[in-house]
């Protein structure tokens, strides 16, 4: 847990009312690209829209409201008003974007994503999330994400957040959490969200 930020960042109190102000955002993917930071709100649009989706299954996991807030310098802070917590995030995108360098597919694409910032070193990352933010993995398995990065990475956890699906229904994705006191275990939900983002469900992925 980090120090509380300073009064002027702003906290998103109500998760249903940020959803439809991302409808736009999330159904243009060039927002989710271009990263440039939301008007009046210092995050991209991609970080926003992940610590969204974080902190809609992290409600449903912990049972009481769990949001996340601005920061003028890193990317968001995932906060727990009830505990008084507040946890800073460090974002790596592995999205595909058109003329930009092409990735692998399958769990390659996350683990390569995860190593850029483990690269960085253990100052970096300490008391940190690492969130990764990708799409175009096809099939992957997160074991092998949580074998290659077991006992090498600082963060206090690693949320890996895909899309799975999108169009006129809605749009799905999956949160999956990787910690090291997890040991051989990782968790995954998966986000609904119906066609006119004004609704969204969480359900845990067992398999």
């Amino acid at each position: 847990m980090t120090p509380k930020p300073i009064l002027k960042n702003m906290v998103i109190k109500d998760l249903k009312v940020a959803l439809k102000d991302f409808e736009p955002m999330v159904k243009n993917p060039k927002h989710l690209w271009n990263g440039r930071d939301i008007q009046n709100f210092s995050l991209r649009p991609r970080e926003a829209w992940a610590n969204w989706l974080i902190s809609a299954v992290l409600s449903k996991l912990r049972g009481r409201s769990i949001t996340f807030m601005e920061d003028d310098v890193g990317d968001g802070f995932i906060v727990d008003r009830e505990k008084s917590g507040i946890f800073p995030t460090e974002h790596v995108s592995a999205l595909d974007i058109p003329k930009g360098r092409k990735l692998p597919t399958g769990e390659q694409r996350v683990i390569d994503a995860i190593n850029l910032k483990i690269d960085k070193g253990a100052d970096y990352a300490r008391n940190k999330l690492l969130v990764v933010f990708f799409d175009g993995a096809r099939e992957f398995y997160r074991n092998k994400i949580r074998e290659s990065i077991y006992g090498r990475h600082n963060f206090e956890a690693v949320f890996c957040v895909g899309l799975l699906n999108s169009g006129p229904t809605g749009y799905s994705y999956t949160v999956t959490e990787f910690r090291d006191s997890f040991e051989e275990q990782s968790i995954t939900h998966k986000v609904e969200i119906n066609g006119d983002f004004t609704d969204w469900t969480v359900t845990q992925v067992m398999a």
